[in-house]
């Protein structure tokens, strides 16, 4: 994603745009957005999560399957990597499709077990 800082522009700046909540368009609000490299920030619903919900995540599927500090560790640096918690370029929905993606892919664990988790 972006390595940008996002700093927010000022009130007065905001742009005008569809607003969306609980999956419906509610009209226009203005959007905070970011002065150095123009992402918009998310402000509907479903809100972009931190990282330490996902680490929760994995901490409840070790639980029920062997997850070793390495593994966790390696899916924390992936997750850092891919700016999984960037709130300006990341929705909900992304952010668990890549940590389902992260996670089937490093862990040995059935998709179904973090869906059920998320």
């Amino acid at each position: 994603m972006s390595d940008c800082d996002h700093k927010s522009c000022g009130s007065t700046e905001k742009a005008w745009l569809p607003y969306y909540y609980q999956g419906r368009a509610r009209g226009l609000k203005p959007h905070p957005f970011c002065a150095e490299c123009g992402l918009v920030k998310n402000l509907s619903s479903d809100r972009p999560r931190e990282i330490g919900f996902f680490l929760n995540v994995l901490a409840e599927l070790g639980k029920h399957y062997k997850i070793a500090a390495v593994q966790t560790r390696l899916m924390v640096l992936e997750m850092e990597r891919q700016a999984m918690d960037d709130g300006y370029g990341m929705d909900r929905m992304q952010q668990e499709e890549l940590f389902v993606d992260i996670a089937v892919r490093m862990l040995n664990v059935p998709e179904r077990a973090l869906r059920e988790l998320l």
